[in-house]
């Protein structure tokens, strides 16, 4: 169990991000790095999603998916990136 957990943390605190980055027209992105290829893509859109919630959720706005793309595979580092707009709230 102790190993479960231990390894769990080990993955899971394995990526970078240089934070939410305006690309203009009102447009942003986050872009996710994994430090070792077993950073699981899942968790790092997961993580993408978080990121862009709460900043719009800041703007009082909504997320709103513009695209959203990863890569990974055998001896490459993983990388997922979010586009993404800030809509008002109907």
């Amino acid at each position: 169990m102790k190993k479960t957990i231990l390894l769990m943390l080990i993955l899971t605190g394995c990526t970078s991000t240089p934070g939410v980055i305006s690309v203009g027209n009102d447009t942003y992105s986050i872009m996710i790095s994994g430090q070792s290829g077993f950073v699981p893509v899942g968790g790092m859109k997961a993580d993408a999603y978080v990121e862009a919630k709460n900043h719009c959720k800041q703007q009082n706005k909504l997320l709103k998916e513009v695209d959203f793309n990863s890569s990974s595979g055998f001896g490459k580092f993983p990388e997922a990136e979010l586009k993404f707009q800030c809509i008002e709230n109907l």
